[in-house]
């Protein structure tokens, strides 16, 4: 495995010897090496001796010293500004310097890919959202499961190597229960997410992917990354299907994921169907109730009724997924509507009908999500219903 240097460039020893120590007691020390200046004079002479640098990490003060033009023109390599608070330094890429350790490595290590991408190919927005698969689960009835198989999707597909992205556009968003996450008030309101963005897209929509490189969250069960719920539930009741979109695109657009999954409310409306345009693949969450399985006949017939061509075009990406039935008594090979069921059903779990709903607490439901992924994905699963 290739071994990358990363130089960092900040006033602070102690900052540099924690860094670094952590670096060398974690599996990073696999693949990143840390060398580490308090001043620009030694970064430059480093520099000038011949040494390779893969990535810079640098305070915004440093780094004005290192361009000084008349002490001479170093060459070009990847910078990340390490800031107090964003927008400081005015450099195109830049990072909290005070934050976790295994974020900011994290982060450190996908602006690295992110540069280093670029810089050997002109990749174009439409590029970096190429290969990225959108995933939406979608119930025409509430309660019947779509946070869990949306939560415990991500974690399969993660589980697979694959980079997810977990994205909530519920109204009623309540994923921070299966997550474990703190739904008081005032850890909200401290939480940057959804409704920031939305403003971003709109005041400043060519920062939006560094915007979302900086706020999103990984959770580490989940092996994924998501938003925080809207601060401002008006933003979400007020949600259009282009912004929706704008959403997906700008998380497609950071090159970090390759694949999507939307956990989407139930209902039909307009933003329903931007959202299904979007998806790869829709899940319709299904079960043995009948006021279930009414309620997702009826959606499917005012769909066809309200927009007709273009919700028949739909068709086809739709899948049904069966939930709280017994696998045994599950037909793989019927369609419902004439759209085909996955010949997966998910369990019914006892012991989340109370308040102890817990991700990844049912081993059975764990598999069946498994089985879900790979059908989908081809992971070894089977290909056709």
């Amino acid at each position: 495995m290739k071994k990358y240097l990363l130089a960092v460039a900040v006033e602070e020893p102690e900052y540099l010897k924690r860094l670094a120590d952590y670096v060398r007691d974690s599996p990073l020390a696999e693949q990143w090496q840390v060398t580490g200046f308090t001043n620009a004079e030694a970064c430059r002479q480093y520099v000038k001796q011949g040494h390779h640098i893969d990535l810079l990490a640098v305070q915004p003060e440093l780094l004005l010293a290192l361009r000084e033009p008349e002490k001479g023109r170093l060459p070009a390599i990847p910078t990340v500004a390490l800031v107090l608070k964003l927008g400081e330094s005015g450099e195109a890429h830049e990072l909290h310097q005070y934050q976790p350790l295994p974020l900011l490595l994290q982060r450190l290590e996908e602006a690295h890919a992110r540069l280093t991408s670029h810089s050997s190919r002109a990749a174009t927005a439409y590029d970096r959202t190429a290969g990225v698969r959108t995933v939406t689960v979608y119930s025409a009835s509430g309660g019947t499961g779509k946070t869990a198989l949306a939560l415990h999707l991500v974690h399969a597909a993660s589980s697979h190597g694959y980079r997810t992205f977990y994205l909530n556009l519920e109204r009623w968003n309540s994923s921070d229960v299966w997550l474990g996450i703190p739904n008081s008030s005032e850890a909200q309101e401290r939480e940057e997410g959804l409704s920031e963005l939305l403003y971003g897209l709109k005041a400043q929509p060519e920062q939006s992917v560094e915007w979302l490189l900086e706020h999103r969250i990984r959770h580490p069960l989940l092996k994924g990354d998501y938003l925080a719920a809207c601060t401002n539930m008006e933003d979400r009741m007020t949600l259009s299907g282009e912004e929706a979109a704008s959403i997906t695109e700008v998380i497609a657009r950071s090159g970090q994921y390759d694949l999507i999954v939307i956990d989407m409310d139930d209902g039909l409306e307009e933003l329903h169907a931007a959202v299904f345009e979007q998806s790869d693949q829709v899940l319709w969450l299904t079960g043995d109730n009948r006021t279930v399985l009414r309620k997702q006949r009826m959606a499917l017939r005012y769909g066809e009724q309200k927009w007709g061509e273009r919700f028949s075009k739909l068709l086809h990406k739709f899948v049904h997924v069966k939930n709280h039935a017994a696998p045994a008594a599950y037909d793989s090979a019927i369609e419902m509507n004439g759209i085909a069921c996955a010949p997966v059903a998910l369990p019914e779990v006892a012991e989340w009908r109370g308040a102890a709903a817990t991700l990844l607490s049912s081993p059975s439901f764990r598999a069946a999500a498994d089985k879900l992924f790979k059908y989908l994905f081809h992971e070894g699963g089977e290909k056709n219903c």
